[in-house]
């Protein structure tokens, strides 16, 4: 029950992190405070519920970049000097991991499941 209410917080907040930065161009996102302040807040929300899940959890889901997530945590702590990491992960890995996540929900349903 708690894997896929993770799951689908997961799910959730790579979305908003998608609806946040749909419009804009890499210089207006790093120029933008607000905008970028919210994103890499999310981004941060994001990488500690994966680093959250269960290892079996990621481990039936393989095709999502996992250890680019873990890698995109330590570049959050300094994300000034890693813009392009950033960008790659808002506008590549993120949309990707949502596509993903929509695949395994029609394989794998009982993962995201949230009923005992």
């Amino acid at each position: 029950m708690l894997t896929g209410t993770m799951l689908q917080l997961m799910e959730q907040t790579a979305l908003d992190v998608m609806i946040l930065t749909d419009e804009i161009g890499e210089e207006e996102f790093f120029a933008s405070r607000i905008t970028r302040s919210e994103t890499l807040r999310q981004l941060k929300s994001l990488t500690r519920i994966i680093a959250d899940l269960p290892a079996a959890t990621r481990d039936a889901m393989p095709e999502i970049d996992w250890a680019a997530w873990a890698t995109l945590a330590g570049v959050l702590s300094k994300p000034t000097k890693h813009p392009l990491q950033i960008w790659v992960a808002i506008k590549e890995l993120t949309p990707m991991t949502v596509q993903r996540l929509h695949n395994y929900k029609k394989r794998l349903p009982q993962l995201f499941s949230v009923v005992p």
